[in-house]
This record gives structure tokens, sequence and C-alpha cells, in this order.
């Protein structure tokens, strides 16, 4: 088993239970990351994220394995039989900041593939994170997943 993985970490100038209310609730989600269809995440069950608006957009399921208010999201993600396990994890402050870490493991593939995997992981959850940042600090909308290239 590899112990390669991608992780992103950042201070986001919010409480711990807005950013994990931000990932949970799929109408929030959908304004900053993956567009989402489901009514939240619920321990347990399975939802699908989207990439793109459209009908027949790209889905990846989602298995939800353990949410822990405010401070942990544990899931699994992929398709087929391909799946990696991402964590969430939300540290808060006395001032009202939060210490957000986000961290995915269980790439498969050659030696090679699975640094590439890890490597765009951890890309792209920094721009997560700087559109999730820009959504609750700001107010601002900027979609990282219709403008990925």
């Amino acid at each position: 088993m590899n112990k390669i993985s991608a992780t992103a970490r950042m201070v986001v100038h919010a409480t711990p239970q807005a950013i994990f209310d931000a990932f949970v609730d799929a109408d929030t989600m959908s304004k900053f990351w993956f567009t989402r269809r489901d009514t939240g995440l619920n321990e347990g069950g399975t939802v699908l994220w989207y990439i793109g608006v459209d009908e027949d957009a790209y889905a990846i399921e989602v298995r939800v394995k353990k949410l822990s208010r405010p401070g942990k999201i544990h899931i699994e993600w992929g398709e087929g039989d391909q799946f990696t396990e991402v964590c969430w994890l939300i540290e808060g402050s006395c001032d009202g900041h939060s210490k957000l870490t986000i961290e995915e493991v269980g790439f498969t593939g050659s030696a090679d593939e699975i640094v590439t995997k890890a490597l765009d992981s951890t890309k792209g959850f920094n721009q997560v994170i700087v559109a999730l940042k820009a959504l609750l600090e700001h107010g601002a909308q900027i979609n990282v997943v219709a403008d990925h290239a």
C-alpha cells in the first residue's frame, strides 16, 4: 500500500461550522465546487457530485463514511472499483478563524501514476479552498471546477 497523499491546508476566516456546512450542504457547495443535486450529506449515504450543470454531466460517486460536526468529513469517492478516501479536518481557533486541511489517500496505479494523481488532487484541493474562502469571506462565487484547464 502506498503512503502518498494529496494534502492542502489553509486558514479560512470563518467558523468551523460554516466551513463544515459549506461542504455538507448541496446548494452551498454548488456555489464553489462540484454541482450537487442531493439534499445534503448523511453518514452512510451515497450521493453524486457533478462536473457541470448539464443533465449528462460527468458524475463522481461519493460514499459518506463519517460526519463529525463541525470538525471532520470523511468520504470515499471515485467510480467503478477506483475509489480513494478524502478527509476534511477543520480546526477552529479563539479568533474565529479555522485551519482547513483536506487530505486524499489510496491512489492506485504505477508509481508515476500515483504521484501524478496526488499532485493533481493537491492542486485541485488548493483551488477549492481558495474558492471556499472567496465565498465565505467575501461572498464571491468563483467556479474552479468549470474553469479547470
